[in-house]
């Protein structure tokens, strides 16, 4: 990877929600294994059930965080854009998805190898430490996001059964 490569990537990691404060030496050690990449509308960025390979950092456009259910279809959890990240099943075995990730509008993002990243953290203690408070806080927002969504779908009216 060139330096300009490399200095675009911590200019991105600097200001993306996800990494920003991160000190300098994290970011470096971070463009190890990432690449900035563009997707295509109707592109998956995961498929559930498959390989969970890869890590990301919406820059620009949007994608659907979508589950299959056999009597209802296709149903979306939640729509994500600039600022969000998608996928934290690359993070424990057997690193397979959970949910389709579709995008709807072209999206440009940092990608991370999963494996690359994963050896990073597991070689930097202090890394680790702080890719994962911010990943442990993603996970818990789209919970959150996920349990109002399921009330408002199988909400009794008038109050608790």
């Amino acid at each position: 990877m060139s330096a300009e490569t490399v200095a675009d990537l911590v200019t991105r990691l600097e200001q993306h929600p996800f990494t920003q404060g991160f000190p300098t030496s994290a970011l470096d050690k971070l463009t190890q294994a990432a690449t900035l990449q563009t997707f295509q509308p109707g592109t998956f960025l995961l498929r559930e059930g498959r390989d969970a390979d890869h890590f990301y950092l919406l820059l620009q456009g949007q994608a659907a965080i979508e589950l299959y259910l056999p009597e209802r279809g296709v149903i979306r959890l939640q729509t994500v854009g600039p600022g969000d990240v998608v996928g934290w099943s690359w993070l424990l075995p057997p690193y397979r998805a959970a949910f389709d990730v579709t995008v709807i509008n072209t999206v440009q993002a940092i990608t991370f190898d999963a494996a690359r990243l994963r050896r990073l953290l597991d070689d930097d203690p202090t890394l680790a430490a702080h890719f994962l408070r911010r990943l442990v806080a993603v996970i818990a927002q789209r919970v959150h996001a996920t349990r109002l969504q399921l009330i408002d779908m199988y909400a009794v009216k008038g109050g608790r059964p």
